[in-house]
């Protein structure tokens, strides 16, 4: 009887350190979760992003960079960017998305790819996005085999995590 009972109390207490064992980091540091806020280099807001997720170390990701159509001769939008974000430490993260710039007809002028690193200061509501690089890719290339026309690499540049703020009220 003593035995099974050892045997009950070291499995349960091998199943509560499984997660540490295997290296899960959904427990530690800052949450990308939420909607940020991204500012460039002269302080002017450019972007605008929503991390979602089943948990904290992987989700996906939405990006909305309203004047990204400069970059793109012959283009007249870009949908917004839609990928993944996966949790690589304590507080860094690293991301890639992927939009369709289009022109006047809603034909697509080429792919465009983004990734890029975040890594978030202490208190957590404040980033550093790091490494961003486009690649541009002909409408037709398979992103997992072709290579890129075309790579451009972005400066690093602060975000923000919005907050709710309400109103006073009369």
């Amino acid at each position: 009887m003593k035995f099974l009972i050892r045997l009950v109390l070291a499995t349960s207490i091998l199943m509560l350190a499984a997660p540490v064992i295997a290296g899960d980091k959904s427990g530690t540091g800052c949450k990308v979760l939420g909607s940020w806020m991204g500012y460039d280099e002269s302080g002017s807001a450019w972007w605008m992003s929503t991390a979602d997720g089943q948990n904290a170390s992987h989700g996906t990701l939405n990006l909305e960079v309203p004047g990204s159509v400069v970059f793109f001769p012959g283009a007249t939008s870009v949908t917004e960017l839609r990928g993944v974000w996966e949790k690589t430490g304590e507080n860094t993260f690293e991301w890639t998305v992927i939009g369709f710039p289009y022109d006047a007809t809603a034909a697509t002028v080429v792919l465009a790819r983004l990734s890029g690193r975040n890594i978030i200061n202490e208190g957590c509501d404040s980033e550093i996005v790091q490494n961003v690089v486009m690649e541009v890719f002909l409408p037709d290339a398979d992103l997992n085999s072709d290579n890129p026309f075309s790579v451009s690499y972005f400066p690093d540049h602060l975000g923000y995590r919005i907050k709710l703020s309400s109103p006073e009220l009369p």
